[in-house]
């Protein structure tokens, strides 16, 4: 019979709110434990894998574990494909990682990069894990090599940034020329 401690659950529960009521850094920072990490890490890398196979690459000049929530510095995370070819690049200032969903909250500043030159831009995104998803409800700016450009609220994508689904008000311009229809 597995024991919970009853800080550890109201903290994860907490946390999970939180991290979907807006994905605010700061109320996370304020759900943290006001105690001294338990380990304190510099140069921290993670890799996630399913059986076997690399999906990405977590990699943060500091890390502080509190329990089930690792503080991190500074990130970069490489996605891969199924053939380990790295695709996509997200870089941000900082963020927490939940060391048992393997969930990722990034914030102040991030951006994705993709292996054809898709730029994503905003404030704060966070990684599902099990369903491999990026979602935001922040102001986003996705620019193409081609010269799209799709700006709005909240998204939900691929890591490749492939799918992509704004989920307010979007705005764009593309250089595509629809033919006409009277030739």
């Amino acid at each position: 019979m597995r024991h919970y401690r009853l800080p550890n659950i109201f903290m994860t529960v907490l946390l999970a709110i939180l991290l979907f009521d807006n994905c605010e850094e700061d109320k996370i920072e304020d759900a943290l434990p006001q105690q001294l990490p338990t380990i304190t890490l510099e140069e921290f890398r993670l890799t996630e894998t399913k059986n076997g196979q690399k999906l990405w690459v977590l990699y943060a000049e500091a890390a502080w574990v509190y329990d089930e929530i690792i503080k991190i510095d500074k990130v970069k995370i490489k996605f891969y494909d199924e053939n380990n070819v790295e695709f996509s690049v997200l870089h941000a200032p900082g963020g927490h990682l939940n060391t048992e969903t393997h969930n990722i909250l990034v914030g102040d500043g991030v951006y994705v990069v993709t292996n054809d030159s898709t730029k994503l831009f905003t404030d704060s995104l966070f990684w599902e894990n099990d369903s491999q998803r990026i979602v935001t409800n922040a102001p986003v700016k996705i620019m193409k090599q081609d010269g799209t450009i799709i700006e709005g609220r909240g998204l939900k994508t691929d890591p490749y940034l492939k799918k992509i689904e704004i989920l307010g008000t979007t705005e764009g311009v593309s250089p595509i020329e629809l033919p006409d229809i009277n030739k």
